[in-house]
């Protein structure tokens, strides 16, 4: 008996121990032991080197600027590399994938695994796992780095397995399947910036960090988004100032005006889907009615663009959502709902001077019709109602969408008039002008008919579907040399513009903008953003704006016809032109006079599918110099020639 008094005894002072360490050190015998990731942050980068390491080095740029960050020993970098062909720094091989976590400012292999393609769902899925596993963390962020596909939501393209990408049903698949959860999803690629991307990621990320346009080479400041996800007070400021040092990074090197970067707070995504699906609804109902797609693709066209949005760059076919619901939302309470739903949904966006008033988040639109991309974004379309509005109107076969009811006459002031059907409107796209010279500057050689390019300068009256020239004799010129253009977008604060050329030998367009300003002649000024090779293999845009520079060779390209044959512009090839070595001003755009040759000047009317109709022709004798043009220019309204005569012109093509 007394010994089991004895062992009673010594229990019992071992539980008045524990309460007294409990009373007086704060101890809790009952707490459980911390989680592994307590405390810690980890960033997780994808990073598929394709052809942007084996061109440019692109990604071991971004692996410099990784290593030259601070972080405590709470956080945790860590990258897999692969997809590239070749790689140029840190000895990684082509040959495998390879995961490194950094420290102290280097790189240590972690796991070396047979070469797959980064753009396969189960290579994805197991880095996702295998993060998770071996680098739990309170905080985390998954980042996806290379070229973006856009509109179609494809990223992650492997050049080793034939330019491979991670699909959006692959991605989606991949993050389901290993039960992730982030608290930022991001893209350091191009054009992913989408509604649909946002609703991949929805239940798999608090937030997303995207951009709507292209992204340079260069992509995101890596030192200064390191740092600032390892120390911000919340996720929301550490993509904020990911997106400020982005901008900042690209304005330093020469090619920021065009740039976005925007952080969604994805737990504000029910209210978006709402109301874009309502928004979606209004465009369903409007459609069939008489003014209904009109106006549609009206506020469509004063929309921003990204990507390629022409002819000689392509089609990326994504356009700004917050501008195109706000076009519409004076008369459609839908449309001005989900403005309100996109700045929730979007509460912060760093942007260029050429893209400040867009709102953050993208909307794949056919603004050039490609029949099949349009039904693979049937399939991954979240949008019941958006996909019956594009069917009701895109599916359906139809004859001739234009008709003019005036297809060319010359106005009472001397301006050239064309008036189109109303039954034009449910498909009309653009009204533009293309003008032709017939240049015989040589006396030896038979005259040349060149094709000057394609513009929007006119009087539009777009209630009565009537339009006049503005013809003030001038053309947009290169340092004195004139530009075969075309406009990429206009709206209320610039006229984008592009132009084929060749820079030093190589295959390029030159982007330029007219910024609208009452302060100027003829309400603006003219800026150059840069050469842009648009869409190239695997319909991947060009990452890099590249700024005109001293030195630089430019080529003007353009199109003509051999009178004696019967080609049409449409059919004609581009050809050299001038060439211009830009100086140490970097080269600037101006209206030049056009030389007292005689012209063509024709409309050329576009409906949504890409038809293009034109009106007759024009035919047009200058009435100024050269020089008279160069010292008194012509406001708008006045005209720079007579009109010698009115006819249908095969050289512009079989419509008509």
């Amino acid at each position: 008996m007394r010994g089991k008094s004895k062992f009673a005894l010594l229990i019992l002072s071992a539980v008045l121990s524990l309460c007294l360490c409990a009373a007086f050190f704060g101890c809790d015998p009952k707490r459980q032991e911390k989680s592994p990731g307590e405390g810690k942050t980890a960033i997780y980068i994808y990073m598929c080197g394709s052809d942007l390491e084996t061109r440019q080095s692109a990604a071991t740029a971004n692996i410099a600027e990784i290593l030259s960050a601070k972080t405590d020993e709470n956080a945790s970098v860590i990258i897999e590399t692969g997809g590239a062909a070749r790689w140029r720094g840190y000895d990684i091989s082509s040959d495998f994938l390879t995961r490194y976590e950094v420290k102290d400012g280097k790189l240590q292999e972690k796991q070396r695994l047979a070469n797959s393609s980064m753009g396969a769902e189960g290579t994805f899925a197991d880095f996702v796992g295998w993060c998770l596993k071996e680098y739990p963390a309170e905080r985390s962020a998954l980042i996806l780095w290379d070229h973006g596909g856009g509109a179609l939501g494809e990223v992650c393209y492997d050049e080793n397995f034939g330019m491979d990408p991670l699909s959006p049903q692959e991605l989606s698949g991949a993050l389901e399947g290993q039960n992730a959860h982030f608290d930022l999803i991001g893209f350091d690629a191009c054009l992913m910036a989408t509604n649909e991307t946002a609703a991949l990621i929805k239940n798999h990320a608090e937030y997303m960090l995207a951009s709507e346009e292209i992204e340079p080479a260069g992509g995101w400041d890596h030192k200064a988004f390191v740092e600032a996800f390892s120390t911000a007070e919340s996720v929301e400021d550490a993509c904020k100032t990911a997106a400020q040092a982005y901008i900042g990074k690209c304005e330093n090197a020469g090619g920021g005006d065009m740039m976005t970067l925007a952080v969604f707070d994805l737990k504000n995504y029910p209210k978006f889907s709402d109301a874009f699906e309502n928004f979606a609804g209004s465009l369903n109902r409007a459609a069939n009615e008489r003014y209904g797609n009109f106006n549609i693709v009206r506020a469509s066209e004063s929309a921003s663009k990204f990507g390629a949005a022409s002819r000689d760059e392509g089609a990326s076919n994504l356009m700004d959502l917050y501008g195109f619901a706000r076009a519409m939302s004076k008369d459609s309470e839908e449309a001005l709902e989900l403005t309100r739903a996109i700045e929730s949904l979007v509460p912060f966006k760093a942007c260029g001077e050429g893209r400040k008033d867009v709102g953050g988040i993208s909307l794949y639109y056919p603004l050039w019709y490609e029949p099949e991309e349009l039904n693979e974004y049937f399939a991954m379309c979240s949008s019941e109602q958006y996909k019956s509005y594009l069917k009701e109107i895109y599916s359906n076969s139809v004859g001739d969408t234009i008709k003019f009811e005036d297809a060319g006459s010359e106005g009472e002031d001397g301006s050239f008039d064309i008036k189109l059907t109303d039954e034009s409107r449910r498909y009309l796209k653009s009204v533009e002008f293309s003008l032709i010279g017939y240049i015989d500057d040589d006396p030896d050689v038979p005259y040349e008919i060149v094709q000057f390019g394609i513009d929007n300068d006119l009087s539009s009256d777009w209630d009565n579907l009537s339009f006049k020239s503005n013809f003030r004799g001038v053309w947009l010129a290169l340092d004195g040399v004139y530009l075969n253009f075309s406009v990429v977008e206009s709206n209320d604060d610039y006229v984008m513009f592009s132009a084929p050329v060749k820079a030093n030998g190589v295959r390029s367009n030159l982007r330029f903008m007219f910024v609208w300003d009452d302060a100027y002649f003829n309400g603006g000024y003219y800026k150059i953003i840069g050469l842009w090779k648009g869409l190239g293999e695997n319909n991947l845009a060009d990452k890099q704006i590249v700024p005109l520079k001293e030195g630089d060779s430019i080529t003007v390209l353009r199109k003509s016809i051999d009178p004696a044959t019967d080609r049409t512009i449409e059919d004609a090839e581009l050809s050299d032109g001038e060439t211009i070595v830009i100086g140490k001003d970097g080269g600037s755009i101006s209206e030049m006079p056009l030389k007292e040759y005689y012209y063509s000047y024709v409309f050329v009317v576009t409906d949504i599918f890409g038809n293009r109709f034109y009106s007759n022709t024009a035919s047009l004798e200058m009435k100024y110099t050269f020089e008279e043009l160069l010292e008194n220019p012509l406001p708008d309204g006045e005209y720079a020639a007579d009109i010698v005569g009115i006819e249908w012109n095969s050289f512009w093509g079989a419509v008509g």
